[in-house]
């Protein structure tokens, strides 16, 4: 990940590229003096896989419930957000990232975007065309 600005993780179901990955990478950026700065979003396919993995990760961390004052973890969904000002992990449906993306096609503030459950996607484009605008946008940054 440090000489690459994209990469593709594969693996089997329950190998924990949802829940290990992203706090893999946020531990890293903590370790190395850079977790202040760290912001990680991690797309869902939907709202309830959004919510429970956040759950999950908070839990595995043995932080408290997502966006609660201890926990680094959080989420947000269409009508609901569970974060704070220490969110360092996001976990957000397909969505939410789409319209920050609108609003700010850099992405300020952002240092990984983990588009996960790819295989799911059910955008008004093609899974192809989304890949392709997802690229384009990485190599702005």
């Amino acid at each position: 990940m440090k000489e690459n600005n994209v990469l593709i993780v594969c693996g089997e179901t329950g190998s924990g590229k949802t829940t290990q990955v992203p706090q893999f990478i946020l531990d890293d950026m903590i370790e190395s003096g850079c977790g202040g700065n760290c912001n990680i979003i991690c797309t869902q396919p939907r709202r309830i896989a959004a919510i429970s993995v956040a759950e999950r990760v908070a839990d595995e961390r043995c932080e408290s419930s997502p966006g609660s004052d201890g926990s680094l973890v959080g989420y947000h969904v269409h009508l609901d957000s569970a974060r704070n000002e220490r969110t360092k992990l996001l976990y957000c449906t397909t969505g939410i990232l789409l319209r920050k993306i609108v609003g700010d096609r850099n992405l300020a503030g952002i240092t990984h975007v983990i588009v996960d459950e790819v295989h799911e996607r059910s955008l008004l484009v093609s899974k192809a065309k989304f890949m392709v605008f997802l690229r384009n946008i990485f190599m702005i940054i």
